[in-house]
């Protein structure tokens, strides 16, 4: 499949095609009419938030499938040429690098927001709040790097500059991680352990 074939269009996919998607992969079994969909959006608060329901469940049900083929024993290379077709099928290719970094920003974001509502229970212990801290330190650093791309291409100086609050803001979150490990690494050692 060339790289063309696999970019879609910045058109939002309906919720018919994603529920013929979902019904593809087994997992839809309404009608997929227009007013099944009206009355489940009506349901949800909205034909966006009903959208973006449809949507995300496709997208777990994906990454799923994802995860089952990633674990299939293949060349490591292979794994990464592989990975590479998830970038480009988002269209954040090698080619548009500053895309690429904003599409990777949001991947961490999304994956560090179920840490950040672990690390609320605080019986979870420090390391769940170490992981979030580290979450939130990368999404700044990506954050960082798409903006820095982005001003050098252009000779914003002014952005560059900028970029020192988020900077300090992700070794905070970077610090407060360490701090988290080494209070569990002090606990396990005052246990013998």
């Amino acid at each position: 499949m060339s790289e063309q074939e696999m970019v879609r269009s910045e058109a939002p996919a309906t919720v018919e095609q994603i529920a013929a998607a979902m019904a593809a992969l087994g997992l839809y079994d309404g009608e997929n009419t227009p007013e099944e969909h009206a009355a489940e959006a009506a349901r949800l608060g909205g034909e966006d938030a009903y959208r973006v329901r449809m949507v995300n469940a496709l997208l777990g049900v994906v990454q799923a499938e994802a995860a089952m083929a990633d674990a299939v024993r293949i060349d490591p290379d292979a794994h990464v040429a592989a990975w590479e077709e998830q970038l480009k099928a988002a269209g954040a290719g090698l080619d548009d690098p500053v895309r690429r970094v904003e599409f990777l920003r949001w991947q961490v974001l999304r994956a560090g927001t179920p840490v950040r509502e672990m690390a609320t229970n605080h019986e979870a212990g420090p390391i769940p709040l170490a992981a979030a801290h580290t979450a939130t330190a990368l999404h700044l650093l990506l954050g960082v790097i798409a903006a820095s791309q982005d001003a050098v291409a252009q000779g914003d100086v002014e952005t560059l500059a900028a970029q020192a609050d988020q900077l300090q803001a992700a070794r905070e979150a970077l610090s407060a991680a360490v701090d988290n490990t080494e209070l569990l690494l002090n606990m396990l050692k005052s246990v013998g352990l």
